[in-house]
């Protein structure tokens, strides 16, 4: 999706990984201020003054906090499916149950990928904390570490520490992000409620809401081809 978006947008996309996820580094704290400093940081360090910035869930309060205490650096915003005003239900059952059971899973004496993907597979599906339509994205966080074993390239005795950090949006109350805003939800989502746009509003006096309509949490996956439309018909709008 960044390479789609980038073609047609003709901008250079930087897909990032958050602190304690995928490449970067692990740390023991995960907050939303951290994380959106850590994007202000790496901003600084490819000299990027301004970008529009694009986040899914965790990424998107990341962004929409990045965009409210340092509005400067963010020339537009795309929030996907999740909201600064509530927290969905069933991400406090979901996550906090799905970490636990990842937390469960020993890799002890496997050194092959494919074979540590297929044993976390098999484990997480038989603890029943996810299903099999989902499976993919959690395989995604299976890779060979920096010290060359195998195992989980997400922090997750971290994450699951601060879960409540991530499911809380901070209070930011006070401070406005008055640039070009975009709020893509699922139509079969429960993550942005339509009842959350005054208070969206609130934060972000110029935003927009859409939904993809037979689509859930993950909108970018499950309907690419209308999630791209949207956000690159936004983009191009809002072009500098």
């Amino acid at each position: 999706m960044s390479k789609k978006i980038g073609e047609t947008i003709d901008k250079v996309v930087v897909a990032v990984d958050a602190r304690n996820h995928g490449e970067s580094p692990h740390h023991d704290s995960h907050t939303y201020i951290e994380l959106a400093s850590d994007v202000s940081n790496l901003m600084n360090t490819l000299n990027i003054k301004q970008a529009d910035i694009i986040g899914h869930s965790m990424g998107g309060r990341t962004g929409m906090v990045l965009a409210l205490t340092e509005p400067t650096k963010v020339s537009s915003l795309v929030v996907v499916d999740i909201s600064p005003v509530s927290t969905a239900g069933a991400l406090n059952d979901f996550i906090p149950n799905l970490l636990n059971a990842m937390k469960t899973v020993s890799f002890e004496g496997i050194s092959n990928l494919n074979s540590a993907k297929t044993h976390v597979k098999d484990k997480l599906l038989e603890s029943k904390a996810i299903d099999l339509d989902s499976i993919g994205f959690v395989l995604m966080n299976v890779g060979v570490k920096p010290d060359k074993s195998v195992g989980w390239l997400c922090n997750v005795n971290v994450l699951s520490k601060h879960f409540m950090d991530i499911a809380t949006f901070p209070d930011l109350s006070g401070k406005v992000y008055d640039g070009p805003t975009l709020f893509v939800g699922g139509g079969e989502s429960p993550y942005i409620p339509p009842s959350d746009i005054d208070g969206i509003k609130k934060l972000f006096p110029k935003a927009e809401l859409k939904y993809v309509e037979d689509a859930g949490h993950n909108v970018h996956a499950e309907s690419p081809s209308e999630f791209q439309q949207i956000v690159t018909h936004f983009l191009l709008r809002n072009k500098k």
